[in-house]
Parts: C-alpha cells; sequence; structure tokens
C-alpha cells in the first residue's frame, strides 16, 4: 500500500479551495450511493405467470433442499441438539 504524502496549505484560499474540492467529491459519491441503494432495494416488476410459477417452483426446490440437509444432519448426529454440541 502506497504511503499518503501530506498536502501543506500555505494560505486559508487554498485551504477553502481543496475544502469545495473534497465537497463535490462527496455529493457526486453521495449520490452514486443513493442511486445504487435505489436500484438494490427496488421490488422486481411482476412477471408473466409463467416467471412467478418459475419462482415458486424454485422456491419449493430450495425448501425440500433445506429439509433434505435437516434430515441427513439429524440421522448423522441423532438429533438436532446433539449437532451444536459437537
Amino acid at each position: 500500500m502506497p504511503k499518503k504524502t501530506k498536502r501543506v496549505y500555505s494560505s486559508m484560499d487554498e485551504l477553502l479551495m481543496r475544502k469545495e474540492q473534497l465537497s463535490e467529491v462527496i455529493e457526486l459519491e453521495d449520490q452514486e450511493i443513493k442511486r445504487l441503494w435505489g436500484a438494490l432495494t427496488t421490488k422486481d416488476e411482476q412477471g408473466s405467470r409463467g416467471e412467478q410459477l418459475a419462482k415458486y417452483v424454485s422456491y419449493g426446490v430450495m425448501a425440500y433442499d433445506g429439509i433434505m440437509m435437516l434430515q441427513k444432519l439429524r440421522k448423522g448426529y441423532g438429533s438436532f441438539v446433539n449437532i451444536f454440541k459437537r
């Protein structure tokens, strides 16, 4: 990791100019974060009937897979409590 050099400001004007530059950068980054957060948290629009059916089938397969995994763990360890004791 490169070592950061310290910048020395010789006047108040330089310091204020740097403050304005940093404020602009922070504002631009804030807008980008808000845009990305909005895209991340936006609900998907309702898909077609086929897409909805595929989504529900996928959830069902995941639930079945989870139940089968728990069954194997229970069978191997004797009970659910023993899973966390070892």
